[in-house]
């Protein structure tokens, strides 16, 4: 027996009610079972129960074995005087609060039926890749569809948590938090910090100060990068030194260091050089992010707002400055504004949205998931050889969710996939 399973069984109602009795044998009823409680105290709280002809209200505390109360030094603790009933697997030994009342206590260990027992441990101890696999096919398609909505709404929270951070360090400014996780997005997975790194670096609204100038624009973000400072013949590099060397004394910029960049085992059209070009043309061609996003534009807008190319004929046939490469479009490609969209808009329009106490774009952000093709992953395969496939990236997002935060924590008993193969 594990103490999570005994909250599970208690909040559920998993046992048999039948001639309810505490162990000094008064009888018992159960009128609310209580609340969970996420903070310090015991463990549901507002409960309700009736002993002989006595309504008590009051707070539950459950233990494997009431001996715990003392291990965790209940009885010295304030917060537990209002406990009413003490739930126990096994009573091994009386529980007194502080004032030296001894608590009514109600044993399971006879109550429950084994064939639930059996099921949670198959679950726990299951190695398969996740550990209801075998069991999904029988689990009703009502249940899977809504509890990935559940989990669309809680991935999108999650991301909330960590943008609320970023714009608590920049004072809210929701532009250069924008640009930030822009540039962090086209730099995953191997130049995703730096990336974020190049972009506090070179704050947006100076960039934007030289929106006129494209080549600017690149020589404040390559120099500062660390990308100019090799020996470079062709005219453009070349140019876009010069051009750094002024701003740079000019905005006093300093240079990063030229290994914070990964191009090894990386596909050309991966390389940090030309996603960096790649930026600096989202940048030119927008007129700002927060305007945007309260316009509510269609996911075909953004899709063609990302797919861009730099603005400079060089990258026709350079991926970095050192190589030239035969002629191909470095136009950004559609499935990396959809990962623009998933991992940036989506969240950003979601958090400001309720932050600003705009209802309409917070129910937006899912709707756009909602209009894209799902994505493709290690993971999402796994998910399908379980026999479960995500219709759009709404729900790939949840199945993510869902093996990241719950499968891979065991947490079955707060998944309702896995309480529904308890049930």
């Amino acid at each position: 027996m594990e103490e999570q399973l005994l909250h599970f069984i208690w909040h559920r109602r998993l046992f048999s009610g039948e001639e309810l009795k505490t162990t000094t044998g008064e009888p018992l009823e159960i009128l609310h079972t209580g609340t969970p409680n996420l903070d310090q105290g015991p463990d549901f709280l507002q409960s309700r129960i009736r002993i002989d002809e006595q309504v008590w209200a009051g707070h539950i505390e459950i233990h494997i074995r009431s001996s715990a109360w003392y291990l965790h030094m209940h009885e010295h603790d304030s917060h537990y005087n209002n406990v009413i009933l003490h739930v126990v697997w096994e009573e091994d030994q009386p529980a007194m609060t502080q004032d030296g009342y001894r608590i009514p206590c109600l044993e399971l260990s006879g109550r429950v039926d084994r064939s639930l027992l059996d099921r949670y441990r198959r679950l726990m101890n299951n190695q398969e890749w996740v550990p209801c696999g075998s069991a999904l096919s029988d689990v009703p398609g009502i249940v899977k569809t809504a509890w990935l909505e559940r989990l669309m709404a809680e991935r999108l929270e999650s991301k909330a948590g960590m943008i609320l951070r970023i714009l608590e360090r920049f004072q809210y400014d929701w532009e250069q938090v924008f640009y930030i996780m822009l540039a962090r997005q086209l730099g995953v997975p191997a130049n995703g910090e730096a990336m974020e790194e190049l972009a506090i670096r070179i704050p947006l609204r100076l960039l934007l100060k030289h929106k006129d100038r494209p080549d600017q624009m690149e020589a404040l973000l390559f120099g500062a990068a660390g990308m100019l400072e090799k020996e470079i013949q062709h005219p453009y590099p070349v140019h876009l030194k010069r051009e750094f060397e002024f701003q740079a004394l000019k905005y006093h910029i300093r240079p990063m260091q030229a290994l914070h960049w990964k191009f090894l085992r990386m596909r050309p059209a991966h390389f940090p050089s030309l996603r960096i070009a790649q930026l600096s043309a989202i940048l030119i061609q927008s007129d700002g992010f927060v305007s945007l996003i309260e316009s509510h534009p269609s996911v075909d807008d953004w899709i063609r707002m990302f797919t861009v190319s730099p603005s400079d004929p060089f990258w026709d046939t350079h991926y970095h400055f050192t190589h030239e490469a035969p002629r191909a479009s470095k136009r950004l490609g559609k499935h990396t504004a959809q990962a623009l969209l998933i991992n940036v808009v989506a969240p950003l329009m979601f958090i400001y949205g309720k932050h600003q106490g705009k209802a309409a774009l917070k129910e937006h952000a899912p709707s756009l998931l909602g209009q894209l093709e799902p994505e493709k992953n290690a993971i999402l395969s796994g998910w399908k050889t379980c026999g479960w496939v995500a219709r759009d990236a709404g729900q790939s997002q949840a199945l993510l969710h869902l093996r990241k935060q719950y499968c891979e924590r065991k947490r079955c008993l707060h998944c309702a996939i896995g309480l529904q193969v308890l049930k």
